[in-house]
């Protein structure tokens, strides 16, 4: 297979963060004046796509982002299960916590569909505590229910053509009569851990070995309601991370099509904004460029990476780099894509991704 500009880029990156290490996303130095000023215009054969390195207005200077993908979305949870004994007593720096992310009901915004979907349910854990963290996009019909018990979480929820969600952690329960060392290693022995969620629409068990590190989409009718799991799992080292997340859609001029979305911390906390293109090449490989930015607009990375279609079910998969502006890597990107059928509106939303980030650091794991 042929090797472009975007495979020789990433490679590249990678070998530079193993020989240079950890770096800033505001270091500057090294940066070409032509590459923060010059013109953006999408050019999938540039080994930027197009793009430059300088800031942006707040959100792009596009105000649908600000309603789609702002802050607003993700709001603040105080779970009383926090201060839950088995809670406190199981939480430690040397132990690894799982993100978990689920989102549920019309996935792509789909402005056409006229009925409500029930979603009221629940996620229960297996040898370990739910603690919530953020709920997606609640409105006043939805509601999280009282909390009874730290391994298990309710809501109501019904969607139309949008989505609900939660962001939670999973603390696995170990066992009482054992206790850590100073070894980072030294975990204590536990049962598995597992998850439940269960609605009318979907129930789903999802087991210990599967969490660490999950990007599904269930599709659970013909509409495009589906429900999409994805998780972080915060090792010891706590290099940054989280998750990524909006709209990949086709569009009708080019091959291949635009993405736009939001950047938020593993806990749920909104970071910023990024948006792209992604599109075969000359060459004819698959690559995607992008910009990530703050609150207030500043630039924080550069996106470069490759994308493909999954094997056995619709969509694909993406994975990348982001660069700071001297070049360095960042971190690590990636995910799963899906699109609808291309209509005639270009304002239909005709698609989504979800995926996961993590900075680069000297522990850092590409994979």
């Amino acid at each position: 297979m042929k090797r472009t500009h975007a495979y020789f880029v990433i490679a590249l990156a990678v070998v530079a963060f193993w020989m240079i290490g950890c770096s800033s996303v505001t270091d500057d130095a090294g940066v070409d004046e032509d590459l923060l000023t010059r013109e953006q215009v999408v050019d999938l054969n540039d080994p930027y796509g197009g793009f430059n390195f300088g800031d942006e207005e707040p959100a792009f200077g596009d105000a649908a982002m600000t309603e789609m993908f702002g802050p607003e979305l993700n709001a603040e949870y105080n779970d009383p299960m926090e201060s839950d004994p088995d809670v406190i007593g199981n939480k430690d720096r040397r132990r690894p916590i799982t993100y978990l992310m689920i989102t549920w009901g019309n996935l792509e915004a789909d402005s056409t569909i006229d009925f409500w979907t029930d979603w009221s349910g629940s996620l229960t854990a297996e040898n370990g505590a739910v603690c919530l963290k953020r709920t997606i996009a609640w409105d006043a019909h939805d509601e999280i229910l009282p909390r009874t018990s730290r391994d298990l979480l309710e809501w109501r929820s019904r969607t139309q053509p949008h989505f609900d969600g939660i962001l939670v952690a999973l603390h696995k329960i170990y066992k009482p009569d054992t206790t850590l060392s100073t070894s980072v290693n030294d975990v204590p022995d536990s049962e598995p851990l597992s998850i439940t969620f269960a609605t009318d629409p979907l129930t789903v068990t999802i087991y210990e070995e599967d969490l660490k590190d999950l990007h599904r989409v269930v599709k659970v009718d013909e509409a495009g309601n589906a429900v999409a799991f994805n998780t972080i799992t915060v090792e010891p080292d706590r290099c940054p991370s989280g998750f990524l997340g909006g709209q990949w859609r086709p569009v009708d001029h080019r091959p291949g099509g635009i993405f736009r979305g939001r950047w938020i911390s593993e806990n749920g906390v909104h970071a910023g904004y990024l948006r792209g293109i992604y599109g075969p090449d000359s060459g004819g490989e698959k690559v995607f460029f992008g910009k990530w930015i703050n609150h207030s607009g500043h630039f924080e990375g550069l996106l470069v990476g490759y994308y493909g279609d999954l094997d056995d079910e619709p969509g694909g998969w993406f994975k990348g780099v982001w660069l700071t502006r001297a070049l360095r890597t960042g971190g690590y990107l990636g995910g799963v894509w899906n699109t609808r059928d291309v209509t005639t509106d270009q304002n239909q939303p005709g698609g989504f991704f979800k995926g996961r980030w993590k900075k680069a650091c000297l522990t850092t794991d590409p994979e």
